[in-house]
This record gives C-alpha cells, structure tokens and sequence, in this order.
C-alpha cells in the first residue's frame, strides 16, 4: 500500500504508441529530459517497509513517455534500488538501456545529482519530467521523500519538498511535470497502525502550482492514501495514469490533455478506492496546476478521439 505524495505530473503511459498514442506539439523532445526515481528497498534502514512496485512504477513510466516520443532513451536517467517484479517491467529497462537511458543508484546524494543534472538539459521548448515512487514521511508540515540511503529517524538523509522545489526554479525550467508516487500507508515492518502511520499524512508541493507551466498532480488527496495494485503491479493511480495516456481519457481533438486525465484518474482511483478500502470516500486524488496548464496535450490518439 502506498500513500502517494504523487507530484510528479500527468504524463505517464506505459504502452505508449499501440494506441495511436504519438508525440504532442506542445513540448520539444529533444528539448527535454526525465528522472525516474524507484525506491524498493531501504538499505541504511531495516526498520523500513519495502515498496514492491516501486521499480516497476519508475520504469513503466520512463518507457510509457520513451513510446510516446516525449522523451529519447538517450534523454532518460533512472535511479534505482531494487528489482522489477514484472516480466514486462525487466524488459522495459533492458529495452530502455540498449536504447541509451542509464541506470543508477537511487541514493539521496545521487538522486539530487541526478535531478540538477537533468534540469539543466531542458530547453526554452521542453519539459522536465521527474518521477518519485518510494516512501514519503512529514515531519513538521515539511514532506520528505526517502532514498535508499536514508535513515527514518534522520531526516538529513532524506530528499525534501524544498529541495525538489528549489532545483526546480534554480534550473530555470520553464515546465514540469513531477510525479511523486510516495506516502504509503504502511510505512515501517511489522503491523499495521489501525489509522496508518501519522508519519504519512499526504503533504504537496502547492509552491509548484500557480506557476506557469508548471503541473502537481497527487496521487491521493490531502489526509488520504494511495495503494498499490496487485493485478496491474503498478501503483493504483500508475496504472490508472498509464491507462488515460493509453487513450483511455477523453481527447479534445484527438489530445488527451492534463484535464482529461484527471478526469478519468480521479474517477478510475476513486473507484478503486471505494471498492476495496473506503465504501465512502469522496475524492481519491487531486491536481494542481497554472489554469492555462490544463489544456497541455499530454499524448496523441488520433484513432479515439471522441
């Protein structure tokens, strides 16, 4: 289970192009550049409870944005610990990395690197995607996300909204779609808390919204959880995002836009939700962005436009 802090944004397709699903006009590819971040195991901290499908989030995600051409292999950094649990997922990294995408340790020093590195790659035209599938703890109204070296009683060691922020704007990048697939409800071994972990509670990064180009899009809203799935073996809302880019959501001229998939997320998760966890929940994720932002095509569907 997992509670995402999800901020990472709305572009995530895991089968890309079978769809009719192509490359948007609003973004120059070759302009861009994406992290993908997938924190399985915890190795400074055995206290902590795996993420099964983080692996696998970070790279369906990389490859699904590789098929749709926002972004090149080439173009692609993974930071990774642990293994994939689907067949699919490994071929996808293998797929990724013979195709230029590199592979490296998903620690916190090695993540901030990764991330700066990355954002200094994006043009006037492009976009910056960052993906985080782990652990997120707040402490003090701050959210932290974990790396495979942090400790949960340090947070120094752990990967701050601020941080994220702040690399963000020093960047100058002019879009992003950030993606953070954190928070979940079990978040230390041994049972479970009746109400969750307090440690979990959902924390966004709203300093991001406003901005022009700028997309948060959470996986759970404020005070909420998020889950994993263990039929798709994504995350809920991963699959549910991944599943909306694959045509799923409703086109505006053939585009599905930040809009549209909310639309269809938000009432896929919620269904999810309401079926297996909470009979009565009323909303299930929620999105932040710059009005104009909305109307951002995310991916083609010539074939579905409807």
């Amino acid at each position: 289970m997992r509670h995402l802090l999800c901020i990472l944004v709305a572009l995530l397709v895991s089968a890309g192009a079978r769809a009719g699903v192509g490359v948007t006009p609003d973004v120059d590819s070759a302009d861009s550049a994406g992290l993908f971040v997938g924190v399985q195991r915890f190795q400074a901290d055995d206290s902590i409870e795996q993420v099964k499908y983080a692996v696998d989030d970070a790279v369906d995600l990389a490859y699904a944005l590789s098929e749709t051409k926002l972004l090149m292999p080439k173009q692609i950094a993974l930071a990774l610990c642990g293994e994939p649990m689907k067949a699919i997922s490994k071929a996808h990294l293998a797929e990724l990395t013979r195709e230029g995408a590199s592979v490296h340790a998903a620690t916190q020093s090695e993540i901030i690197r990764l991330l700066e590195s990355q954002a200094e790659k994006v043009g006037k035209s492009g976009i910056l995607v960052a993906s985080f599938a782990t652990h997120g703890v707040t402490d003090d109204g701050v959210q932290y996300l974990l790396t495979a070296s942090s400790r949960l009683r340090d947070r120094e060691t752990s990967l701050s909204e601020a941080k994220i922020r702040d690399i963000v704007y020093e960047s100058g990048v002019e879009r992003s779609l950030i993606f953070i697939d954190a928070c979940r409800q079990k978040l230390t071994k041994g049972p479970r808390p009746p109400l969750g972990d307090p440690r979990s509670a959902a924390a966004l990064l709203k300093s991001l919204a406003g901005v022009y180009g700028h997309v948060v899009y959470s996986a759970a809203a404020v005070g909420g959880y998020a889950y994993d799935d263990d039929e798709t073996c994504n995350g809920v809302f991963t699959a549910a995002v991944i599943a909306a880019l694959e045509c799923g959501a409703k086109t505006v001229k053939g585009y599905v836009t930040v809009d549209t998939l909310n639309t269809f997320v938000e009432k896929r998760v919620l269904s999810w939700v309401r079926t297996h966890r909470q009979p009565r929940a009323r909303k299930a994720t929620q999105l932040l962005c710059e009005g104009q932002a909305k109307k951002m095509r995310l991916s083609v569907c010539a074939r579905r436009a409807h």
